[in-house]
């Protein structure tokens, strides 16, 4: 397909011509719009008149744009979408001359051209990212659907600069944005977290029977070891769905609580719960078995977002997310309620993959 011409309400998206090269080259040869560019800078408009003969607008896996300004009949930058075959996906990119920086110009383009993609080339996978340092690149792309998946690194095509990078991704369906691996075991210096076998009831029993640890929580105190039992058994068999995730926590070989995502979208967040017996409080121990499994559920399952709450009565759970860095999104009023003890509030907490990622390489 030809590089066909978009239009937005301030712009006209069209091939760019050989003789655009005065204007892409005020740009091009600015430092400050190609500081974070894989291209390094211009030195000369030859170097620009290059780039500009090397497009193929008959390409059906290359579309570049010049970007121009309807009001003032202006090139004021450039874009594109390219085809990564090692990845089965478009890439999107912009760049835009420094004096139309934040007027929303590069977010208008930008959601011109995925809609190009989306429509027309049947795009099932739409990528792009920015340099860490360079973050109004991301707020570009989450405007246009695109979310965070990960970190990475790129370099100029001089290989003269590496930028740390994040990385960014719309998918057609969203199957690329979670891959549900169930209850795996997980291990930490003190901990085994695996999935519950119906062996566990006694275990269960211990904690679950007794009113300090349950005051909190929404299920009843067990009265008896066969309501123990059959919870063992149902979260024994609920184990064997890829997308349920609830670990026991194994602790010198003995269960002495657990932790799992009580509610998901299936998708995009998790809310989780957890609990432990009274001997165990205030020893790391819950905090650890958290990190574990944030990490894993972030990094392997792909959530981007983990949310969670707590009694406003029960303060220790509170520390447990702060340890975590969660943030406090707010309380909600009388949320809990329970016979025999009444209501309460819940403080709400979460916390972003990329928030967690981030915290994770700074505390390295």
């Amino acid at each position: 397909m030809k590089t066909p011409i978009l239009e937005t309400e301030r712009l006209i998206l069209r091939p760019l011509r050989i003789e655009d090269a005065p204007d892409v080259f005020e740009w091009a040869s600015d430092d400050r719009v190609t500081k974070y560019m894989i291209y390094p800078t211009h030195k000369s408009i030859e170097t620009t008149l290059e780039w500009l003969k090397s497009i193929n607008h008959e390409s059906e896996t290359d579309y570049d744009f010049g970007l121009v300004e309807k009001e003032s009949g202006k090139l004021i930058g450039s874009g594109g979408l390219y085809w990564e075959a090692e990845n089965s996906q478009w890439r999107i990119g912009y760049n835009l001359r420094f004096d139309r920086w934040n007027k929303g110009y590069a977010t208008e383009a930008a959601l011109a051209m995925v809609k190009f993609a989306r429509e027309k080339l049947n795009a099932e996978r739409i990528g792009s990212m920015h340099a860490v340092d360079n973050p109004n690149s991301g707020r570009v792309m989450k405007n246009c659907g695109l979310v965070f998946v990960k970190y990475g690194t790129y370099a100029k095509y001089d290989n003269s600069v590496t930028f740390r990078c994040k990385e960014y991704l719309w998918t057609k369906s969203g199957e690329e944005l979670t891959h549900h691996k169930g209850t795996v075991t997980l291990r930490t210096e003190r901990l085994i977290l695996r999935p519950f076998k119906e062996s566990d009831y006694l275990d269960i029993y211990t904690w679950a029977s007794n009113p300090k640890v349950t005051r909190y929580l929404s299920y009843p105190t067990h009265q008896s070891i066969e309501v123990s039992k059959d919870i063992a058994k149902k979260w024994e068999k609920a184990s064997e769905s890829k997308t349920n995730y609830n670990w026991a926590i194994e602790y010198k070989g003995k269960v002495i609580g657990n932790i799992s995502v009580v509610n998901h979208d299936d998708l995009w967040e998790a809310g989780m719960g957890w609990q432990i017996d009274v001997p165990y409080w205030n020893q790391g121990i819950m905090t650890e078995a958290a990190h574990a499994v944030f990490e894993f559920l972030f990094e392997e399952v792909g959530f981007h977002r983990i949310y969670s709450g707590h009694d406003t009565r029960n303060p220790g759970s509170g520390r447990v997310m702060q340890k975590l860095g969660m943030k406090k999104e707010g309380i909600f009023p009388q949320m809990y309620y329970k016979i025999g003890f009444g209501t309460g509030d819940s403080q709400k907490y979460a916390i972003l993959k990329e928030e967690w990622i981030e915290r994770k390489i700074i505390c390295k």
